[in-house]
């Protein structure tokens, strides 16, 4: 569910051209291929594109990622700091594959929204719609390819927990306006995010299913890791079964890294029982998949079906979220994701 077609591409392509002109420190460049990929994520706008600029026989292809003007599945959004500056310490102090961010520009002015501009990588994602369950790469995978694929593709989301994330300098990520870092700050977000997705009506499901949230909510503030927030496979690149790119990185915080894992097991759960698609011979199932991130963190996943809970009541409020900009209103509560989040938490399905 890509958001697209906020802006004409041709008007980014020209103020493009000025703009890497001016950060190259050359007279011209010329911005080729300019496109807005139908499967590019839901949460910003994706733009690819190729630069020439000087003598250079070949164009380079890179990426930009721009807030959205018009819509927000979030209600805080700090693309620079959050996911450009994310990205940037990534790829210097970590193993997480990550594109190479190239330039960060924060002035509204120049776009409409701030934006940063990385490498393109060369590979290939795992689809949303269809669901790479249904159809693609992964399907085609003989079983012990496609095992090789989802241990790897689970190693690479065990490495963000791994991360020293404060040698590393990610202490921006701290929202201390939501308490203690910690369950305390998460559960002030999610408290914050819930208000503002409803707008402060009481949502069928929603509320519900925070108020058990709540009410079991582990004390698990001694496991405070780096944490990707979207972690799935559609958010991976791959090249057979190497992943050779982590991205999508506006979800990104710090608590329990945990909650990666039980994301990653509420999406596949989603990408199976949620489309009606059985579980591809070789896939790892959930208790291989926790097996294989104990082993990757040195230490027992204690909270799974929290944080799996957890997953789904998080992902319900992107569903509200995008119900209205999609001015579906139905779908607000009626969707695979409000059920499966009832069928968690053993809340009744509206």
């Amino acid at each position: 569910m890509p958001v697209v077609g906020q802006r004409d591409p041709e008007l980014i392509r020209s103020v493009l051209e000025r703009w890497l002109a001016a950060r190259l420190g050359v007279d011209r460049v010329e911005v080729t291929d300019l496109v807005v990929p139908q499967a590019s994520g839901f949460s910003n706008e994706t733009f690819l594109l190729n630069a020439r600029w000087g003598d250079a026989p070949d164009a380079v292809p890179m990426v930009l990622r721009s807030q959205p003007q018009t819509h927000a599945l979030f209600p805080e959004i700090d693309l620079i700091e959050q996911q450009y500056l994310s990205m940037k310490l990534l790829a210097e102090h970590s193993d997480v594959p990550v594109a190479r961010v190239l330039w960060a520009e924060a002035d509204p002015e120049v776009l409409g929204q701030p934006f940063f501009v990385m490498e393109r990588l060369d590979g290939q994602v795992p689809g949303d719609n269809p669901p790479y369950t249904v159809e693609g790469f992964v399907v085609d995978m003989t079983p012990e390819a496609r095992r090789e694929w989802h241990e790897h593709a689970v190693d690479a989301m065990t490495r963000v927990g791994r991360v020293d994330w404060r040698a590393a300098g990610f202490g921006h990520l701290d929202k201390r306006h939501h308490g203690a870092l910690g369950p305390e700050q998460r559960q002030g977000y999610f408290r914050h995010f819930l208000e503002w997705a409803t707008a402060g009506e009481r949502h069928p499901v929603a509320h519900p299913a925070f108020e058990r949230l709540v009410a079991t909510w582990p004390d698990d503030g001694a496991h405070v890791d780096l944490c990707w927030g979207d972690a799935r496979p559609g958010n991976q690149m791959f090249r057979g079964t190497e992943v050779v790119g982590v991205f999508d990185w506006e979800m990104v915080s710090l608590g329990n890294c945990e909650s990666d894992l039980g994301w990653w097991l509420f999406l596949q759960r989603y990408s199976t029982d949620g489309v009606g698609a059985p579980m591809l011979p070789g896939m790892l199932d959930p208790a291989e998949t926790i097996a294989v991130w104990e082993s990757r963190l040195g230490r027992p996943a204690s909270h799974v079906e929290f944080y799996e809970q957890l997953a789904g009541f998080h992902f319900t409020l992107v569903m509200i979220r995008l119900a209205e900009m999609m001015e579906f209103p139905d779908m607000a509560v009626h969707n695979p994701v409000a059920e499966i989040t009832c069928r968690l938490l053993g809340l009744p399905v509206p």
